[in-house]
């Protein structure tokens, strides 16, 4: 997708066959491409679709139509799909920039229809994607993620500055859009008349995105932030995608520019395209701290002498070109970008090192029980203990990687593990220790928290788990017994059941309170729950009723659960599940209301005796998103076949 578009874009805007080809071998093999393919494929899924939305931007700008806006509009919905629309965000403001500087130079031949062209192929995509998109709204309304973010949260692993800059350049990490080679050929698309226009605007667009790049630490960024939904995304650093690619599309540019023949080029500027290359590894150089690999010398020298050649004679210009794309592929494949490849696993054996033992966690458990994972950063394992085991291994637990959780929950995780509310998206979302010292132990047993599995080297639970847990016999460390001596299991005799009978509730309107209270107060959750709105049949429990009940589930699935309630007298079942909206229940059979208990769970009023409680996930945002996407879909069909 990455270089296919990219060269059709190329084309579209003038270059050759030779130099698009160029240009998709610079985007699909840069380091931004390569960087998200291997760490991030939810990103680099919509990443890649990039080319092609300014494809359609730049066809609608020379002839606007409707199949043209669908074209946009298709592209975009298809870049939407995977879930991560920090790309898209990216590609809708570069599209605004390109409108304004097409309009701003008289480039356009029918503004207002190019402009209605662009609106609707850009509203499009919300359209077609509503599917996805309308329940992602009612997810991302109530995730711990729906506000703006502070600097700190934004950059958590700290601003981009000049120095971590130039280690990139050096280590030719990531964060580094620059590869030598199409930043030789920078100067040459903006020394050729016919190049020069675009060229000019990619480089202006590549370079405000450098900036942005380095987030608070620059007046643009600031400035940028008053945008709407600006504060919503993470790593200011990110605009370097936009860098990476701007740089791609000025290497198709550039060598046009170097195989342009006839009259079209002037001996004039062919030489200056040439100067321009040496100034350009001139000051490669000298940003790079340790100096150029021995390999880019080389590469950089044919590109440059190639270019040369092209200049003084023009019957050497296609061959020249030629040249410049081997020595681009050269700099690509024999110097490319960190990209975190040591994270590429050949076969996937490390993450199923601890397979059995995994197996054997999920066999002891039952649906009434949740695990807690203590272990270590992943590359301190070598990927062999990760939080996405779970995932992997089926295995129910209380937390996740970087999980974009309701927002409630995400203050009643921090307070669990830190004894306090939580002060930063950073509390949720990078976590120094699973037990510090403050973790508090009565709503790690409320979460059902049956079992914690253990990596040796991280393992403090003796200090802080008081009462102390139980080591389960057959998962000590000790290889010569035969067990597994990465981990430990220990069982948390104390931890609560996720479904019980709860005889009463009390209001606790005050939603801070309330935390504060389950943290630190004398109730005894078995016996009372807390909400924070009163049932809607007035009814919150007798005071003196000491009835017990018993709970069993009959169905346990993600979107549907049914549990067996017997109550000795009218009460309340708890379930340790996160309230969320969408959530259905009834009650033999009857829908009942599901109240918001104990901060962040569900709660339901039960009659006394035997009865069904089903929990079914069935949100009207799904059903209005598929309507509003089948009608797109038949509307936008319907108006390309006229």
């Amino acid at each position: 997708v990455a270089g296919i578009s990219t060269y059709l874009l190329c084309r579209e805007i003038g270059a050759g066959p030779l130099a698009a080809c160029a240009g998709a071998l610079a985007f699909e093999l840069g380091n931004s491409t390569l960087d998200l393919t291997v760490w991030g494929p939810t990103m680099a899924g919509p990443y890649v679709w990039l080319p092609a939305g300014m494809l359609f931007c730049e066809r609608i700008l020379r002839a606007p139509s409707a199949r043209n806006a669908a074209g946009l509009g298709v592209v975009f919905a298809l870049a939407v799909l995977p879930g991560y629309v920090q790309p898209v965000f990216l590609a809708y403001q570069l599209i605004g920039l390109r409108v304004l500087w097409a309009l701003a130079s008289r480039r356009v031949a029918r503004p207002a229809a190019a402009l209605l062209a662009l609106g609707a192929g850009l509203a499009l995509p919300f359209l077609l994607s509503a599917v996805q998109l309308v329940p992602a709204a009612e997810v991302a309304r109530e995730s711990v993620r729906s506000m703006s973010l502070s600097a700190a949260e934004m950059n958590p692993a700290g601003l981009l500055d000049w120095q971590r800059f130039r280690q990139a350049v050096d280590l030719r990490t990531p964060s580094n859009p620059l590869v030598l080679v199409p930043c030789l050929l920078v100067g040459a698309a903006l020394s050729e008349r016919k190049t020069r226009p675009l060229a000019l605007f990619y480089l202006i667009a590549g370079v405000l995105c450098f900036v942005l790049a380095f987030g608070p630490n620059t007046p643009l960024f600031r400035l940028y932030m008053k945008l709407p939904v600006a504060g919503l995304f993470r790593y200011a650093e990110r605009f370097m995608w936009l860098t990476s690619f701007s740089l791609a599309i000025l290497m198709a540019l550039g060598l046009e520019a170097v195989v342009t023949t006839g009259d079209a080029r002037s001996p004039g500027a062919a030489f200056a395209g040439v100067a321009a290359a040496v100034v350009a590894l001139a000051a490669f150089r000298l940003l790079t701290p340790k100096g150029l690999r021995p390999v880019e010398w080389p590469v950089a020298a044919l590109a440059v002498a190639a270019c040369a050649a092209a200049a003084a004679s023009p019957g050497l210009r296609r061959w020249g070109g030629a040249v410049v794309v081997v020595a681009l592929l050269a700099n690509v494949l024999a110097v490319p970008a960190l990209a975190r490849r040591q994270y590429l696993l050949a076969d996937g054996e490390q993450l199923f090192t601890h397979a059995a033992t995994f197996g054997a966690l999920r066999e002891r458990m039952t649906p009434q029980d949740r695990a807690y994972f203590i272990f270590r950063q992943p590359f301190g394992t070598g990927f062999r203990l990760i939080l996405k085991s779970a995932s992997l291994f089926d295995v129910p637990t209380i937390g996740d990687y970087e999980p974009q959780m309701s927002r409630r929950y995400a203050e009643y995780s921090v307070m669990m593990r830190l004894g306090r509310p939580m002060a930063s998206l950073n509390d949720v979302l990078y976590v120094n220790s699973w037990t510090p010292p403050g973790l508090n132990r009565r709503l790690l047993d409320l979460s059902a928290v049956r079992f914690l599995l253990v990596d040796p080297a991280v393992d403090n639970t003796a200090a802080v788990m008081q009462p102390p847990l139980v080591p389960v016999s057959g998962f000590a460390a000790d290889a010569s017994a035969g067990t597994d001596a990465d981990v430990r299991l220990y069982e948390n005799p104390h931890a609560l059941p996720r479904a019980f009978y709860v005889p009463r509730v009390a209001v606790v309107t005050d939603s801070s309170a309330l935390l504060e209270r389950l943290a630190r107060g004398r109730d005894d959750p078995r016996r009372v729950a807390l909400v924070e709105v009163p049932p809607p049949t007035g009814f919150t429990g007798s005071p003196n009723n000491d009835g017990t009940g018993s709970v069993t589930f009959e169905t346990d699935d993600p979107e549907h659960v049914v549990l067996r309630v017997h109550a000795a007298r009218r009460g309340f079942l708890f379930l340790a599940d996160t309230h969320f909206p969408g959530w259905r229940a009834t009650v033999g059979g009857t829908p009942t209301p599901i109240l918001r208990a104990n901060y962040t769970f569900r709660l339901v009023e039960v009659p006394a005796g035997d009865s069904t409680v089903e929990f079914r996930y069935a949100p009207t945002s799904i059903r209005l998103g598929t309507c509003v996407s089948g009608v797109t879909i038949l509307a936008v069909g319907i108006l390309l076949l006229r």
